[in-house]
């Protein structure tokens, strides 16, 4: 017999478009479907900082919309069209690190890539990674790039 998916207290996965989050995303979902729980992927977004985006906003096309967009893509590349009933997409608004402890509350465990969308090479966490590792109420699952000891 399978745990009901609603009743189990879900992973959460956060994503952010990165080769890293996407391995993330893989795990979570590994993790997910064994365990028989949901799966809530959450990207954070936050307001633009450009003034071109103040006076030239693409219709349709703000953050909270890119970020689904994301969203919707990265799983799309994880489950293919078909996605599962149990995985659900979150975009919320602010700093990824509070945005993913938040998320987090009443979850069996957060999972996040160790390196994001910041451009800046390091064998070290980022700084999202280790703000989750060290703040989430729950275990966190940091996923390393492939080849990486």
């Amino acid at each position: 017999m399978q745990p009901s998916r609603t009743v189990s207290p879900p992973i959460v996965c956060g994503v952010d478009g990165s080769e890293e989050s996407r391995r993330a995303l893989h795990e979570a979902a590994r993790l997910a479907e064994a365990l028989g729980t949901r799966l809530e992927v959450v990207m954070a977004w936050q307001h633009s900082t450009s003034m071109y985006d103040a006076y030239y906003p693409e219709p349709g096309r703000g953050p909270k919309a890119v970020a689904y967009g994301v969203l919707e893509e990265l799983v799309r590349g994880e489950f293919g069209d078909a996605r599962p009933e149990w995985v659900h997409l979150h975009a919320e608004l602010g700093h990824a690190g509070g945005v993913l402890v938040e998320a987090a509350k009443d979850a069996a465990m957060l999972v996040v890539g160790s390196r994001g969308l910041s451009g800046l090479a390091s064998p070290f966490l980022g700084s999202v990674s280790l703000y989750c590792a060290t703040q989430a109420p729950c275990p966190v699952l940091v996923v390393r790039p492939e080849g990486r000891p």
